[in-house]
């Protein structure tokens, strides 16, 4: 009666550790977690009892030998229908997470079971040399040690048992965090082809842990103890297998989880080329329709100062009528003028671009920057800076309704030139623990958030940094970014 007391109570917690696991990978469907935690547990624990008690009426002959198979595939079949039900739809990685659980589950009662032949070896001597010295010293009589024999070993054999399945459950426990610890997050779909990549090694482990089942359980079910008895060093040899390979199951993971990562790595460096690659051309391209604009616009006054000398000494009695034409040419002229007068033409551009933006779309735009002509800085870099700034600036403006404002200004302190973008914005942010910037909020996150990337690249190319903040400003929350470079 205790043995299926011990089970049922084993079965509980290693539906607890399934569940904790599963939730990790896959995606709860219950909003109440805690009765959905507790459901799963009592289905695993009353289906897996079950089954074990019908398989405990043959434990002879083959029947025997593959009974702990038959417990495992049925353990996985439970596993597998409550995953389809407590969880949602995601077979790649609900596959993973049902063979590396199972074999787990499965290698790790071989690195236990020799802690109980050791306590039990130790008992039987400790418990024959009491005997004998009781017997030897008239202490007790051998009829009294015949009646406590059975309640002493009785309790000796639930205290082991319950040692080795702690140790076991144990094990599983830090095995399963350590996956969970390196497995990708829930975010990354996982495809087919990665998910083989990943059940491979679990597969692996549980072939071999049905090849040793096999050849130790087919004499009988002692023939365990018998290897131990005859070759001890399987005392040491048999747990250290088991965790190994338990320990490729982990390593494929992590394995996995730095192809990952690195192919994430890979693909927003190409973007980030890319978007350089672009902003050079851009700023090739502005750079000539800059001189091209300088140039018509000197050919343009010249033009309307030899006509209006004309209309004065020829065209006497026209003359208001062509001023006024005149005039209305001088002001066109004039919009050809930049507001910002940085010492760059190309951050001149820039700015002029961005206030065209922020006036179509109602936002108030202030600049007080001014190109460090003193300093040996990549006009390439700083325009990243300004263009990728800037643009995050009229996206969270956008956002706003009028009257949202941006601020831009830049200045130097001895070896250190600063450049900041200020602008009002709405909503939480959410800032990353590794950088301590903001991450982006758009559902691409492989394809967005480069700006801040190549604003940051940009700024350790001259030993400097990047960092943001959240300030209060006239009852409105505005978000501050501050570029510091080195020269």
């Amino acid at each position: 009666m205790f043995e299926y007391g011990l089970d049922f109570a084993v079965y509980v917690l290693t539906g607890y550790l399934a569940f904790r696991y599963l939730e990790k990978l896959l995606e709860n469907k219950f909003s109440r977690r805690c009765y959905a935690m507790a459901g799963f547990m009592a289905v695993y624990a009353v289906c897996q009892l079950g089954v074990g008690w019908i398989l405990s009426a043959d434990n002879s002959g083959q029947g025997g030998i593959y009974n702990g198979i038959l417990q495992t595939i049925s353990g996985g079949a439970v596993l597998l229908l409550l995953q389809k039900y407590f969880f949602q739809a995601d077979w790649p990685r609900q596959f993973f997470a049902l063979a590396s659980f199972i074999a787990g589950w499965a290698v790790l009662r071989f690195a236990v079971s020799p802690f109980s032949y050791v306590l039990f070896d130790y008992w039987s001597c400790l418990w024959n040399g009491a005997v004998e010295y009781s017997l030897a010293e008239g202490l007790v009589g051998a009829e009294d040690l015949l009646a406590v024999m059975g309640i002493v070993n009785q309790g000796v054999l639930i205290s082991v048992l319950s040692f080795c399945r702690l140790l076991q459950l144990g094990l599983l426990a830090v095995y399963l965090w350590l996956i969970q610890r390196y497995f990708c997050s829930r975010a990354y779909e996982l495809s087919w082809a990665e998910s083989w990549f990943l059940l491979i090694p679990c597969v692996t482990v549980l072939c071999i842990d049905i090849t040793l089942r096999v050849m130790i359980y087919s004499v009988d079910n002692s023939a365990l103890l018998l290897i131990y008895a005859r070759a001890p060093e399987t005392l040491f040899l048999l747990p250290l297998v088991s965790l190994l390979l338990l320990g490729m199951v982990v390593a494929a993971v992590v394995l996995f989880r730095g192809l990952v990562q690195f192919k994430a790595a890979e693909s927003k460096r190409l973007l980030l080329e890319n978007g350089i690659y672009d902003i050079q051309r851009q700023v090739e391209e502005m750079q000539d329709i800059y001189g091209d604009m300088r140039g018509l616009r000197h050919d343009l006054r010249g033009h309307i100062a030899s006509l209006t000398a004309y209309v004065h000494n020829h065209l006497q009695d026209r003359q208001p009528e062509l001023e006024h034409y005149l005039a209305q040419m001088t002001k066109t002229t004039e919009r050809l003028d930049f507001a910002d007068k940085t010492g760059h033409p190309i951050t001149d551009i820039i700015l002029h671009q961005t206030r065209q933006q922020a006036k179509r779309q109602g936002t108030e735009f202030t600049a007080a920057f001014h190109y460090p002509a003193d300093r040996e800085f990549d006009i390439y870099d700083i325009s990243v800076i300004l263009n990728n700034g800037l643009k995050n600036a009229l996206e969270a403006c956008a956002k706003i309704p009028p009257p949202a404002g941006i601020e831009v200004r830049s200045y130097s302190k001895g070896s250190l030139f600063f450049i900041e973008i200020e602008n009002d914005f709405i909503g939480e942010l959410v800032f990353s623990e590794n950088d301590g910037l903001p991450c982006t909020t758009k559902r691409d996150k492989e394809r967005h958030g480069i700006g801040l990337a190549n604003i940051t690249r940009c700024a350790e190319k001259y030993q400097g940094s990047v960092e943001a903040a959240v300030v209060q400003k006239e009852n409105r929350q505005r978000f501050c970014l501050t570029v510091m470079l080195y020269h």
